[in-house]
């Protein structure tokens, strides 16, 4: 019912909130809703307590909260100059001058010589180029690892074909038994994927 000006912000407002805490325009929205809020309280617990106190009908009562709306419309009506001089004086005290510098700020006065700033200059080219020998490095680490990974497997799997002769040649020299020879040797395939029935079939009709 106050009327009051909505909240807009701007740099004047960020720089009163970074040093307070609060702005000029907050604080101004927050007492007006503060004496509204009052206001609106009081008339309403004066309104319960004639309700309560009084032998009310309806329709009395239907008045009664008519007048307490009304009466609340008209204290605010009239809180409206009173509150102007108060925002005026919530600029003046919390408006900080163009002038001052808030002691956080006071850091951007420093003024960076060329000295420091080559040497700044200088350890960022130090920075990229250690990001790029790491990346480099990075790079040469996992095509070594792939490669020794491959190397890896067809090592086992020369094993497994070395497991497969030296079981041959020595069923071969101590038994005369080929279904033996060939039931080890179909023992043999089964653990090694690489080779397929026909191929198992091919060894013994040859």
């Amino acid at each position: 019912m106050i009327k009051t000006t909505p909240w807009t912000g701007g740099i004047e407002e960020e720089y009163e909130t970074q040093h307070f805490g609060f702005g000029a325009q907050r604080l101004k929205i927050s007492v007006r809703q503060m004496v509204e809020q009052k206001i609106q309280t009081g008339v309403k617990d004066m309104e319960s307590y004639l309700q309560e106190s009084l032998d009310l009908n309806d329709k009395d009562k239907m008045t009664l909260t008519h007048s307490c709306d009304k009466l609340i419309r008209l204290y605010c009506e009239r809180a409206g100059p009173s509150l102007d001089i108060i925002d005026e004086e919530i600029e003046r005290i919390v408006k900080i001058p163009h002038n001052v510098l808030l002691p956080e700020d006071e850091v951007q006065l420093e003024e960076i010589s060329d000295e420091d700033y080559e040497k700044l200059r200088e350890e960022v080219v130090s920075l990229r180029r250690r990001v790029e020998r790491g990346a480099l490095m990075e790079a040469l680490l996992t095509a070594e690892e792939e490669e020794l990974s491959s190397v890896e497997k067809v090592c086992e799997i020369a094993k497994k074909d070395m497991e497969v002769l030296d079981l041959l040649q020595k069923n071969l020299e101590s038994s005369d038994s080929v279904k033996s020879i060939q039931s080890e040797v179909q023992f043999v395939c089964a653990s090694v994927p690489f080779i397929n029935k026909n191929e198992q079939l091919d060894i013994f009709d040859e």
